[in-house]
C-alpha cells in the first residue's frame, strides 16, 4: 500500500473516532468518587445532639476525601423528612442522610412515613448513646428496685414525661415497664425544654433523660440519678449503675445514629464511605468529642449496619406493638 493511502485510511479512521466521541459512542473514563461536594442531611435543627454527631463527622470526612461535606437540616416530619429526600435522591453517593433510631421505629408509629427501607442503604452506625434514668426527690426512691416497688405498689399512680411520643425517652421508659411488669402514666411534652420545668417541681416524677441534659440537675441535686440504659456503666457516669445491674436484668436501651445511602449506590462507593465514615469516627478529634457527651463510638461496616438496623427495627416494632403507642 503507497503511503498516500496510508494516510488516507489514518486520517480517515481519526475522523471516525472523533465522530463517535461527539456521538457519546465513546464513554470517558470515571472520575474518582467524590469529585464534588456531598450533602449529609439531618432530619433535626441545628444544633441537637444529632446535628452536633453530623458535624463532627462531616468536618473530619472534609479532610479525608480533599471534598466539602455539607450538613444541612432538614427538620419536620417526625424526622422523616430528611429521610425521604435522601431516598428520592440519585444513587451516587453524594445525598446521605444521618437520622438518629427514629429511622427504624418510625415505620411501627406511622401509617406512611414516605419511604421504605428497601429505598435505602445503611452505610454506617455512628455512635450510640445511653439514657439517664432519673426521678424527682419528692418520690422518695433512691433506686430501680425501690422504683419499681413503688410503681407495683401505686399501679397507674406514677407519671413520666417524654419529649414526644415515640422519641427515645418514650420507648426507654415502655420498655422499662414492659421488662419490670409495672404500669407508668406517659405525659407526653412537645419538647424536653417544656418537660423540665414540670420535672424539676415534681409534677412529673420520673424522666429518662439524655446525660447531657441530666448531669446538670443531677449535679444540683434536684433529680436523682437511678440508673443508666447502656449495657455498661458510662465513663461519664461512674457511680451511676446500668438499669440492668439495678433490679431490671436483660434492659438495654441504646439511641443510635446511622448514615444512610440511596438504594442502587455503587458498591464501590459505599464501601468507601463505610471506611471513610468509621475513619472519621475513630479519629481522636471525633472519638473524644463524642466519649464526652457521654456516646460510644461506633463506625461500623455496612453489613453491619444493615445487621443492626433490621434487628431494631423488629425489636421496636414489637415494643411498639405490645404498648400500643400511636401518633396523635
Amino acid at each position: 500500500m503507497c503511503r498516500t493511502t496510508l494516510r488516507a485510511s489514518f486520517v480517515a479512521s481519526m475522523c471516525s473516532l472523533a465522530v463517535a466521541a461527539l456521538a457519546g459512542l465513546i464513554t470517558p473514563p470515571a472520575l474518582a468518587y467524590p469529585d464534588r461536594p456531598i450533602h449529609l442531611l439531618v432530619p433535626y435543627p441545628a444544633g441537637g445532639a444529632n446535628d452536633v454527631i453530623a458535624r463532627l463527622v462531616a468536618n473530619q470526612l472534609d479532610d479525608t476525601f480533599g471534598q466539602q461535606v455539607i450538613v444541612e437540616n432538614r427538620p419536620g416530619g417526625s424526622g422523616n423528612t430528611a429521610v425521604i429526600v435522601t431516598a428520592r435522591a440519585a444513587p451516587d453517593g453524594y445525598t446521605l442522610v444521618l437520622p438518629a433510631m427514629a429511622y427504624a421505629v418510625n415505620p411501627s408509629l406511622f401509617s406512611n412515613v414516605g419511604y421504605s427501607f428497601d429505598q435505602l442503604i445503611p452505610v454506617s452506625i455512628v455512635t450510640e448513646g445511653p439514657l439517664v434514668l432519673a426521678v424527682h426527690p419528692s418520690l422518695g426512691v433512691k433506686s430501680v428496685r425501690e422504683l419499681i416497688a413503688l410503681a407495683k405498689a401505686r399501679p397507674g399512680q406514677i407519671s413520666y414525661g417524654s419529649g414526644g411520643l415515640g422519641s427515645s425517652p418514650h420507648l426507654a421508659a415502655e420498655l422499662f415497664k414492659r421488662l419490670a411488669g409495672i404500669d407508668l402514666q406517659h405525659i407526653p411534652y412537645k419538647g424536653t425544654h417544656d418537660l423540665i420545668a414540670d420535672l424539676l417541681t415534681g409534677r412529673v416524677p420520673v424522666v429518662f433523660l439524655s446525660p447531657l441534659v441530666a448531669e446538670q440537675q443531677v449535679a444540683d441535686g434536684k433529680l436523682l440519678a437511678l440508673g443508666i440504659t447502656s449495657t455498661q456503666r458510662s465513663q461519664n457516669w461512674p457511680e451511676t449503675p446500668t438499669i440492668a445491674e439495678s433490679g431490671l436484668p436483660g434492659y438495654v436501651m441504646e439511641a443510635w445514629y446511622v448514615v444512610l445511602t440511596p438504594r442502587g449506590t455503587p458498591k464501590d462507593v459505599v464501601d468507601k464511605l463505610s471506611a471513610a465514615i468509621a475513619g472519621a469516627v475513630k479519629s481522636p478529634e471525633v472519638s473524644d468529642k463524642l466519649e464526652s457527651l457521654g456516646n460510644v463510638v461506633r463506625g461500623s461496616s455496612a453489613a453491619e449496619a444493615q445487621a443492626y438496623v433490621e434487628a431494631e427495627s423488629k425489636r421496636w416494632h414489637e415494643i411498639i406493638s405490645a404498648a400500643g403507642i400511636h401518633p396523635e
